[in-house]
C-alpha cells in the first residue's frame, strides 16, 4: 500500500514538474534581469572561458516572442 501511494505522488509530482517546465512564460523582470546578465557577461574578462548563457537565454526568448502565431481555421 505504501509503495503504492508513493508511486502515485511520484506520477503526479512528474506530471505537474514537466506541465511547468513547458508553461513556462518569461516575465518582464525575466528579461530585465537577463539583459543585465548579459551585459555583464559581455564586458568580463572571463567571457571566453565561461561564453555569454545570459545572453543565449535572452536570443532564445526573444526568437520564440516573434515566432509567428498560426490561427486554426474550424469550418
Amino acid at each position: 500500500m505504501k509503495t503504492e501511494l508513493t508511486y502515485i505522488v511520484m506520477a503526479l509530482w512528474l506530471s505537474f514538474a514537466i506541465s511547468n517546465a513547458f508553461a513556462y512564460k518569461p516575465s518582464q523582470f525575466d528579461k530585465i534581469s537577463l539583459k543585465q546578465n548579459c551585459k555583464n557577461e559581455q564586458e568580463s574578462s572571463f567571457k571566453d572561458f565561461a561564453g555569454t548563457p545570459s545572453c543565449d537565454k535572452l536570443k532564445k526568448i526573444e526568437i520564440e516572442e516573434n515566432q509567428p502565431i498560426y490561427r486554426v481555421k474550424y469550418e
